[in-house]
């Protein structure tokens, strides 16, 4: 997506991108930061930061420490705000390309990236700018959704969609993990790199209450198209009775697959 639609997306989204998707987030933040190592005088930089879950999840552990996040997103970083104003960890919040944040280089202990690496059309820039920002020995973790729409209920959706001619969207849900990798190992930049790469899987089951629930999540994650909104409205009205998506009971249900890439921040050619 091109940075004009991210921020488009995620402004129209405002607070239900959080309260749509609640525990999903909350534990993909919470296994990030376990893969930073956070020490208590740390600074952290979130870039993506949406509305600072993953720094929320971090400030136990910077007990004398920062947190600066970056996003293009004016109505995220307005509910970032918001979460901190009382609390002791003060992140500073910044509207500004993730990619491209101005930032000095080695400014930071660690670099995180939660749900969405891939959103940007590079999201090797958003790596190489991770490298970049944090010092040696640190880390750089990220969380990358890897099912596509959300299991089988999702891709009953994507099946609807391509029957019907509705381009995908075109956030790349199926992150295949060995690009994660590759991505690392490419993000060499001014004589750092990323080493000691690990990729991991959580799969959990997440479920809504009802199909609007779950169809508002998919909205304000920007995974619906938004010019299509007649054949969409036409396809909701047939997801809602497919039994393969909705539960007896009404509610949706979904095995979600997370991937979680860690790695360290060394020095050198990476192929020496």
């Amino acid at each position: 997506m091109r940075n004009e639609d991210i921020a488009e997306a995620f402004n129209r989204s405002g607070a239900s991108y959080e309260s749509s998707a609640r525990d999903l987030i909350n534990l993909a933040a919470s296994e990030l930061v376990q893969r930073l190592n956070l020490e208590p005088n740390d600074t952290l930089v979130d870039l993506g930061c949406g509305p600072g879950s993953v720094i929320a999840h971090a400030a136990p552990a910077l007990t004398r420490g920062s947190a600066i996040g970056v996003d293009l997103s004016r109505v995220q970083l307005e509910q970032a705000r918001e979460r901190f104003r009382r609390s002791a960890l003060q992140p500073r919040f910044i509207q500004e390309d993730a990619a491209a944040t101005g930032l000095r280089s080695r400014s930071a202990d660690a670099a995180s990236l939660g749900l969405v690496l891939p959103y940007p059309d590079r999201p090797l820039r958003l790596l190489k700018e991770a490298t970049r920002l944090v010092r040696l020995g640190g880390r750089v973790a990220a969380t990358v959704i890897g099912s596509p729409f959300f299991g089988s209920a999702g891709m009953t959706l994507l099946g609807q969609m391509e029957r019907r001619g509705v381009a995908r969207p075109e956030i790349e849900l199926q992150f295949d993990p060995r690009e994660a990798v590759r991505l690392a190992l490419l993000s060499e930049i001014e004589d750092l790199r990323l080493d000691e790469v690990a990729i991991e899987e959580i799969e959990r089951e997440f479920w809504w209450e009802d199909f609007a629930d779950w169809w508002a999540m998919l909205d304000a994650f920007g995974f619906l198209p938004t010019d299509r909104e007649r054949l969409l409205e036409a396809i909701a009205r047939e997801l809602k009775e497919d039994e393969r998506v909705v539960d007896p009971d009404g509610q949706v249900r979904c095995a979600v697959k997370i991937w979680l890439l860690s790695a360290t921040v060394c020095e050198g050619d990476p192929w020496l």
